[in-house]
């Protein structure tokens, strides 16, 4: 399954639930809403969510990781052996990492196992 374009859509807030389970809620520009659910989240870092944020996401995963995607989601600094060490990890964990691109508000980053996306009515 894909997951739709949010470009210009709408980050309206987001869950962290039992068993490593993080669900964010969206609206596509087409005022079309879903629920992202990502199972077996290893590491999260949100900033700057307003109301009305506008924003993009992209789901990279294997190789396409970077030492500076596992510092920026774990929060580490000037440590690239333990930030080498830990891509490597989610590379033979089979992680995927979410990345959340504003327009306006509502950055970061999310490294999780799987994904599903759900339509929600309002």
């Amino acid at each position: 399954m894909q997951i739709p374009s949010f470009h210009d859509g709408r980050f309206n807030g987001f869950r962290i639930g039992a068993d490593k389970q993080v669900q964010l809620y969206l609206t596509t520009v087409e005022r079309e809403s879903f629920v992202l659910v990502l199972e077996s989240v290893e590491a999260l870092t949100l900033n700057d969510i307003r109301q009305g944020n506008i924003f993009d996401l992209v789901i990279r995963s294997g190789h396409e990781l970077t030492v500076s995607d596992i510092e920026y989601v774990y929060g580490i600094r000037n440590t690239p052996t333990d930030a080498g060490r830990l891509l490597n990890a989610a590379v033979d964990k089979g992680l995927q990492l979410l990345e959340i691109n504003p327009s306006y508000g509502a950055e970061g980053m999310v490294l999780f196992r799987a994904w599903k996306l759900q339509p929600q009515s309002d």
